[in-house]
């Protein structure tokens, strides 16, 4: 699924509009390389014009719902969401080693 995807946005935002494609293109950060050569493609779809707005948003729970059924499917962010979770209640453990390097650096900084 997910090659296919890429490939149909690939299709749509470089193949359509001219632009390089991902093979093609170098890096924003860097004056080697190609022109980025970049294109914009603004896909918009109103729930509203077709099944509605309602039974988009239930179909939409229903898949999300679905997929996080799986402890192995998470949502982007899912992860970060925990660990910042787990630090706030539980604390962030700093070997003693890496303290006294940043009391030392603290200290020479003051």
């Amino acid at each position: 699924k997910g090659a296919m995807l890429a490939l149909m946005f690939e299709l749509i935002c470089a193949s359509l509009t001219g632009a390089a494609i991902g093979a093609e293109a170098d890096s924003f950060f860097s004056e080697q390389g190609n022109r980025p050569r970049i294109g914009q493609s603004f896909i918009v779809v109103d729930p509203s014009a077709l099944a509605g707005t309602e039974k988009f948003s239930e179909r939409v729970e229903t898949i999300v719902s679905a997929m996080l059924a799986d402890p192995e499917v998470r949502l982007p962010g899912a992860r970060r969401f925990a660990c910042e979770k787990t630090a706030r209640s539980r604390g962030i453990e700093i070997p003693d080693e890496l303290l006294a390097q940043i009391e030392k650096l603290c200290l020479t900084q003051s």
